[in-house]
């Protein structure tokens, strides 16, 4: 209510910012419309009528006026809608909805709940024309925008949007700071657009770093993911960060889901590093408890056996808490548990049991 009595007032760095209020108002677990309140300036006392013109009106003023963004109003403009609309694709369409959700789909999604392709690619087409001005911060964000709605703007000559942004990211790679090295990385091995010339000089930055500490624990993790995930190589980066690791003097800091991913790129990479699993290891088996997503459990205990890596104590360990999950794995999830454990030799009965079975064979149509 308030952006749209003062529209007229706002500038264009106001109206970006409009869509990542409205995008960090959905992450929150209160609703963003209310049914009641003695605030006449609240928006759950508007009609959904009332509410969707004013929606509508700041979208439009967003729209014509984007050209006179500069490069940070045209990346927080683009992030701001992503994970608005990154946040409704995650939420399926309920009864009851509160009626500013309903508009934002309308908005920014097309009728199949995909991102509206015709709205990121007018926001492409913009960014374009002044991508030469953007700074590593911009350039790492926009990467990021359109890797979280997994979609690859493309124009007439043949290119697209992300071969464009890493041309400009190598040109100024010592510009970039370690958040913006882990957001670019991570994008572009999410859009899966492997970029060797980029990646060699992201990974040339790292390895140049005196030390990491500038690093934190999920920068390094996405870093290492990505290069993983990307299939693209680079030895050095992955020792550094081994090494990183190891000279650490504890991972209080990584939480679960980091240490699994970590050791899970090293072994898709095949990059061997037996100081950095023992120290993963030892801290997994510390820390067994924290690990409730099944997923984190699985990508440990896999990349350990992947790379020959049998530490008894560790698939012991984490025997209950395996056990305890079954119920949330996907398949390749349960195939890699049961690989696992027997690739280590361990004998599990309380895991591999006739839950464990039944399991497999409710899901017997999504295996290979």
């Amino acid at each position: 209510v308030t952006a749209y009595e003062h529209l007229d007032d706002m500038s264009r760095r106001d109206v970006s910012a409009f869509w990542t209020s409205i995008s960090k108002l959905m992450t929150k677990r209160q609703p963003m419309q209310r049914s009641k309140s003695s605030n006449n300036n609240n928006i759950g006392e508007l009609s959904f009528e009332d509410m969707e013109y004013m929606l509508y009106t700041i979208f439009d003023d967003t729209a014509n006026g984007i050209e006179r963004c500069d490069m940070r109003g045209l990346t927080e403009t683009t992030l701001g809608m992503a994970k608005i609309v990154k946040t409704l694709s995650q939420q399926s369409k309920r009864r009851g909805e509160d009626n500013s959700r309903v508009i934002l789909r309308r908005l920014l999604l097309s009728e199949d709940m995909k991102p509206n392709e015709r709205l990121f690619q007018f926001l492409a087409g913009a960014s374009m024309d002044k991508l030469d001005r953007f700074d590593a911060r911009c350039l790492s964000n926009l990467a990021y925008a359109y890797a979280l709605i997994d979609y690859v703007p493309e124009f007439d000559d043949g290119s697209d949007l992300f071969d464009h942004i890493a041309m400009k990211a190598v040109d100024i790679i010592a510009e970039f700071n370690a958040q913006d090295m882990s957001n670019i990385t991570w994008a572009y091995a999410t859009v899966k657009k492997p970029h060797p010339v980029l990646f060699e000089a992201m990974g040339d930055q790292v390895v140049a770093r005196e030390h990491l500490e500038e690093f934190d624990p999920q920068a390094l993790s996405n870093i290492v993911w990505a290069y993983a995930t990307s299939g693209v190589p680079h030895p050095s980066l992955f020792e550094k960060v081994a090494n990183y690791i190891v000279e650490s003097k504890s991972l209080d800091r990584f939480k679960p889901q980091t240490v699994a991913n970590t050791v899970w790129a090293y072994a898709t990479a095949q990059v061997s590093h037996p100081k950095l699993f023992q120290k993963v290891a030892d801290a997994a088996i510390q820390r067994e408890r924290e690990f409730s997503n099944s997923q984190h459990v699985a990508n440990l205990l896999w990349a350990n056996a992947a790379m020959g890596i049998v530490d008894k104590q560790l698939f012991l360990s984490f025997v209950p808490t395996a056990a305890k999950l079954i119920n949330t794995y996907n398949n390749q999830g349960l195939a890699n548990i049961a690989w696992a454990y027997a690739v280590a030799g361990v004998d599990a009965p309380t895991l591999f049991n006739a839950h464990f079975i039944n399991k497999c064979v409710a899901k017997e149509d999504g295996f290979e």
